[in-house]
């Protein structure tokens, strides 16, 4: 069966009508009809969203069977955890120059004491400050680290008020996170917002702005001579990583509290719990 038969097939299994696909994906029910009368092929930007209308792999709409076996990049997963034991190493160390007391099962025992610590207690953060070298804070979610001395002027930019200003709007955030969970998955606007349970256009206003913030590119995809559908992908793991950073440091600080496992610093400046 030809992938426009499966497409008719699909929507019709599920009650739709031509044009309540075509509203979905953003494009004319003129499109819809082509394809599943096997007129055109739809772009193949086009097919992991007409996928997802349907909540199957790309894989599946063309009437395979078994789904291609995924690689399964081990030694790539592990690098996050690496780096959170690295820097609880790191803080432990830190600790013990100031003072801080070892448990019973000594060093190593530290080390899981303060990560169970930090995973059954969400507020807790730990960390080491310097004002000459910089500062690594840590929870059991988010590890962030400066390198060199504060510098207050990094801070004034007009353009960090821009990006703060669009994270700030709670559909650039929901479209966001869902991307975040479907990353492999291109978008449109209309298929966003019924994902989202937000306006066409306020999923339009979102992806845009993304876009100007360079988490997303656009792409338009031609479907005939006279229609274009504007599909939205997000860019590289850099700005993804970026702006997650940027937002879980926010939570952190709309939580506002001062609740560190350890805090090494200036002498006027010591918590402990």
């Amino acid at each position: 069966m030809t992938i426009g038969k499966n497409i008719a097939e699909l929507r019709k299994s599920r009650g739709m009508t031509q044009e309540q696909l075509a509203e979905t994906l953003g494009v004319s029910s003129q499109s819809i009809s082509k394809w599943e009368n096997e007129v055109t092929m739809p772009d193949i930007m086009l097919l992991p969203v007409i996928a997802g209308c349907f909540d199957m792999t790309v894989d599946e709409l063309y009437g395979s069977k078994k789904p291609k076996e995924k690689e399964r990049a081990v030694d790539y997963d592990e690098i996050p955890e690496m780096l959170y034991d690295t820097t609880i190493e790191l803080i432990r160390r830190g600790w013990m120059a100031c003072g801080g007391a070892v448990c019973e099962k000594g060093i190593e025992g530290e080390k899981e004491r303060m990560k169970t610590f930090l995973a059954e207690h969400r507020h807790a953060k730990t960390a080491i400050f310097s004002n000459k070298n910089g500062a690594v804070i840590a929870t059991s979610e988010i590890g962030l680290l400066h390198r060199g001395k504060a510098n207050a002027d990094q801070l004034t930019g007009d353009g960090i008020g821009r990006v703060l200003e669009i994270l700030s709007r709670s559909a650039v955030r929901r479209i966001f996170a869902y991307e975040v969970e479907n990353m492999t998955k291109p978008i449109t606007a209309p298929y966003v917002a019924k994902k989202c349970d937000i306006s066409c256009d306020e999923a339009a206003e979102a992806l845009e702005l993304l876009t100007e913030i360079h988490v997303n590119h656009s792409t338009d995809v031609m479907l005939d001579e006279d229609n274009s559908v504007r599909m939205y992908s997000l860019n590289s793991d850099e700005f993804l990583m970026y702006m997650l950073m940027v937002l879980k440091t926010a939570r952190l600080m709309e939580e506002n509290r001062q609740d560190y496992y350890n805090y090494k610093g200036s002498y006027n400046n010591l918590w402990m719990q």
